[in-house]
């Protein structure tokens, strides 16, 4: 514990405080204060600034008894009062001339007691941070304050229900077991900076801030910080069995105490860096949702200022409140909304849409990262943005494309958007669980078919004789039957299909959702005149065992292909681990595959499994999939190798475009998929093409 204390104390120093005073003189200083204990034990640890720099430690140099006295500690080796020493003064010395003195006290029982007599701190009663009243104070004084900076004056520990102190307890979530004593927990509250709103530590009558500290152990799935105050805190959280450990910031009230993930991006801490290891793999079943709209910068819905700016939130201004707005504009809160639970969530499922973008462009999504260094620098989270990109944009057409992001830091995606100012729509499909939960409450599992066709108007085929057939009329809605085809069983949760849009007259949308449920607010494919476009779709089965898709705005045949379904499973076998955005395949510079453009009607083989971090045992790939610049109208497939070519496609586009699509596609023999470039109407079709992997299942 001590290491970290000091680095906490470094960084509030450098953050905070400048100093400049004279040389360490060879002279002792005394910080005299009184302790209002209310019966209570406990101990006193301190710490000597010298010159801005640390120059003490943080063991123990006093701890007192029930009565308030002090009992402090001659550390002088040799000494012949070494070790504990009875007094009444109120104070605490230190050698040299400190320019500031931090205390720490915290009541507990006494350890390492070395008298046998009433005296002793042993004899006295002792305390229990998860029953006791009384919690922890950290104080801070340094020379700038005045003369009279060393007289702090009464120390009153946090009294439950005094002045606002609230029991501090919240949860703890793992996919591994959590006995007793694996979390360590040490809070610090801080005041907050200009710019920032927090609830501040209360002031003594000196006007010191007298802040909540606490150091402590979790009890099962639980952790506590004693009795403490809403307000800022550092924390620190070390994972004992994996031995990852961080530190960061966060708010804690009566009514938002976070929940300690130790699955998550930052232990489900909004802001951290890690002092040792990193963020765990994050691995789950998925949960589908009705589609909810969760983002629409056009309405403010779940980013307020506007459409997404260039960049990825970064902002070279000194200024704090430009800094936190650009940050705002580029992160999204993903857990608590739309359904989607606060703690225990790995990733989301989002059809993300680019709203008449003004320039071609492109934008990727991920996780908002823990960050490297300093915590209190609001730009310490922003490094490289990723190779791989999700939605690619042609000035004036709205877009969309079904994203997998893994779910970072506080619960947040990141939008990089190489683009100017553009709208952006997000609508959840659904999340994906961190394995946490009990048998009972995860997720399902991911099984993958050979591709089918299972609708296509421009035959009928898939339609029901009640049906006329043909395109869609603008507002028409029709259903099509998905359970018990096609390889998906009766009890399939959700289905993955892909939704092409034929020869549609004008502009206008498409939107996929359970049968017998109420039409969601949200959308699954914009469509342009005479522009054939795919969507990837994942979609809760009806309780007929039914998907319904509706048309809007505009009339337009539709084609839609499956590629697999989800559905509960007790074998732990199906679960889809995300990763950041990696790219696997480019014809452009050789990644896995020759560097040259697909010819007309050429299939090749991606290498998927054992390879590019993804595992030798993965069953199935999230992909998305890029058509670049061909040079006429075509389309690509992908499909497990060893199955034969099917009869479906992953993206349609047209000459000199950027399409992308995402798939969810079962792997084939040798972990590998084949994927195939059509020749076009005129048989001269050439494309480069990409593929990014998002996530696997194993």
């Amino acid at each position: 514990m001590k290491t970290r204390l000091v680095l906490v104390l470094s960084v509030l120093i450098s953050s905070f405080l400048a100093f400049h005073q004279p040389a360490v003189a060879a002279t002792n200083t005394t910080i005299n204060f009184t302790l209002n204990t209310s019966g209570t034990i406990g101990s006193i640890g301190v710490d000597a600034i010298y010159n801005g720099a640390g120059g003490g430690d943080y063991e123990t140099m006093a701890r007192w008894s029930a009565d308030g006295r002090l009992w402090n500690y001659d550390r002088t080796p040799g000494s012949p009062t070494f070790g504990w020493r009875t007094t009444q003064s109120n104070g605490i010395t230190v050698s040299g001339s400190p320019s500031v003195m931090r205390l720490e006290i915290y009541p507990h029982p006494p350890t390492n007691c070395s008298g046998v007599n009433e005296n002793d701190p042993c004899y006295w009663q002792t305390y229990d941070p998860w029953q006791g009243n009384f919690g922890g104070v950290q104080i801070q004084v340094d020379s700038t304050m005045g003369s009279d900076w060393l007289n702090v004056g009464q120390i009153d520990l946090p009294q439950l229900g005094v002045n606002g102190a609230f029991r501090l307890q919240g949860n703890i979530l793992a996919h591994d077991a959590v006995p007793d004593d694996r979390v360590e927990v040490d809070i610090f509250q801080i005041d907050c900076g200009w710019h920032q709103t927090c609830d501040h530590p209360p002031t003594n009558s000196r006007g010191v801030s007298i802040g909540a500290f606490a150091s402590t152990k979790n009890k099962g799935n639980a952790w506590t910080g004693g009795i403490a105050y809403a307000g800022h805190y550092v924390i620190y959280i070390r994972d004992m069995l994996t031995g990852r450990h961080l530190h960061g910031i966060v708010d804690i009230s009566p009514t938002n105490i976070p929940t300690i993930d130790l699955d998550a991006v930052c232990f489900g801490i909004p802001i951290c860096t890690f002092d040792q290891g990193s963020s765990a793999t994050a691995t789950g079943g998925f949960h589908s949702l009705n589609p909810t709209r969760i983002l629409d910068t056009r309405n403010g819905t779940g980013i307020t200022n506007g459409p997404i700016r260039y960049g990825d939130g970064s902002q070279a201004s000194t200024n704090p409140q430009f800094r936190a707005d650009d940050a705002a504009n580029h992160d999204l809160q993903v857990t608590g909304v739309g359904g989607i639970p606060t703690s225990g969530v790995s990733a989301v499922l989002l059809n993300v849409t680019a709203i008449t973008p003004p320039t071609d462009g492109f934008i990727t999504v991920g996780p908002r990262p823990a960050g490297v260094g300093d915590v209190f620098n609001d730009q310490f989270t922003y490094g490289e943005w990723p190779s791989a990109s999700n939605l690619n944009t042609k000035v004036g057409e709205t877009v969309p494309n079904l994203v997998l992001a893994r779910v970072g830091a506080g619960g947040k995606i990141r939008l990089y958007n190489f683009n100017y100012p553009t709208h952006m729509v997000a609508d959840v499909a659904g999340w994906f669980d961190s394995s946490a939960l009990t048998s009972t409450s995860r997720g399902s599992a991911f099984y993958g078919v050979e591709p089918q066709r299972l609708l296509d108007t421009r035959n009928g085929f898939g339609e029901s004789s009640a049906v006329s057939g043909g395109k869609f009329a603008p507002l028409d809605s029709r259903t099509f039957t998905v359970a018990g085809i096609a390889g998906i069983p009766s009890n399939a949760d959700s289905v993955v299909l892909n939704i092409t849009a034929v020869s549609p007259t004008g502009t206008g949308w498409v939107s996929a959702y359970p049968d017998n449920s109420t039409r969601p607010n949200a959308s699954n494919l914009n469509v342009l005149a005479g522009n054939d476009r795919s969507n990837l779709v994942v979609v809760k089965v009806g309780s007929n065992g039914k998907v319904r898709l509706f048309v809007a705005e505009a009339a337009t045949h539709l084609i839609v292909d499956v590629f697999g379904y989800y559905k509960p499973t007790t074998s732990g076998d199906g679960k889809t681990t995300t990763v950041n955005p990696t790219r696997i395949f480019d014809t452009r510079n050789g990644i896995g595959t020759t560097k040259a453009r697909m010819n007309p009607g050429q299939t090749r083989t991606v290498q998927v499994a054992g390879a590019f971090g993804v595992p030798s045992n993965a069953t199935a790939v999230y992909l998305n999939l890029t058509s670049v610049n061909a040079s006429a109208w075509g389309w690509l497939a992908v499909w497990p190798t060893g199955l034969p070519m099917p009869n479906s496609s992953n993206v349609n586009f047209a000459g000199g475009s950027i399409v992308p699509n995402m798939a969810i596609v079962k792997l084939g023999i040798g972990g590998t998929l084949q994927v195939y470039n059509d020749a076009g109407v005129n048989g001269t079709t050439s494309s480069d093409v990409l593929i990014d992997v998002l996530g696997y299942v194993s």
